[in-house]
């Protein structure tokens, strides 16, 4: 896939991740969404690396904000049902 493939692909993604949200719950799995392609973006550019390295704090970052955002999102979810 070339890179004016990429950004296409990733801009359609976002288009569709950047829908306008409707309540904190939106926010939140907007969040999420940009935080996993985030991720999956590392992984397409190769950028998954060993432990130590600038690149796998960045991704541990990652990783940790989807961890705060799913709790976050299923804490709304359980609130919204009260």
């Amino acid at each position: 896939m070339t890179t004016v493939e990429m950004a296409a692909l990733a801009k359609r993604r976002l288009t569709l991740a950047l829908a306008q949200p409707e309540g904190p719950y939106d926010h939140v799995a907007n969040a999420i969404q940009l935080l996993l392609a985030a991720e999956d973006a590392f992984e397409r550019l190769g950028l998954v690396d060993d432990s130590g390295s600038a690149v796998a704090d960045v991704r541990d970052a990652i990783r940790a904000a989807q961890a705060r955002m799913f709790k976050a999102l299923f804490l709304l979810g359980s609130w919204e049902d009260r």
